[in-house]
């Protein structure tokens, strides 16, 4: 129970910051750019939860006439759905934190290349 309040919480947060940037000026993630770069995450994350937990027709002995042996028993696509839902929203609130408020800016990290700063030529 307290794992299904969790992640609609999660989901809540996404969509409020998201909506929040068209009432905010244009600095960092805007509303379009954070759509988009939550559509990316989710077919990314859906690709990567899909063959978890997944049995095939071969392995639990109930082949359907006409069927690939490999193809899955029970597919289990909402639950997938929600899952993927929920870990894109929690990877989107990430890169929100790290974009809009920079705790970590990439001058820092150490193996990054170190580019000056031409602005004033």
């Amino acid at each position: 129970m307290i794992w299904r309040i969790l992640s609609w919480l999660v989901i809540a947060a996404t969509l409020a910051l998201w909506i929040s940037q068209l009432f905010l000026p244009d600095q960092g993630i805007g509303f379009v750019t954070g759509l988009v770069v939550f559509l990316i995450t989710w077919w990314i994350v859906v690709f990567m939860i899909l063959p978890i937990g997944i049995r095939s027709q071969q392995e639990t002995g109930e082949m359907v006439q006409g069927t690939d042996p490999g193809a899955p028993s029970v597919a289990n696509l909402k639950r997938k759905a929600w899952q993927t839902t929920v870990a894109a929203s929690v990877i989107w609130l990430v890169l929100f934190v790290l974009i809009e408020f920079q705790p970590v800016r990439l001058d820092q990290i150490p193996f990054f290349p170190h580019y000056e700063d031409t602005s004033d030529i």
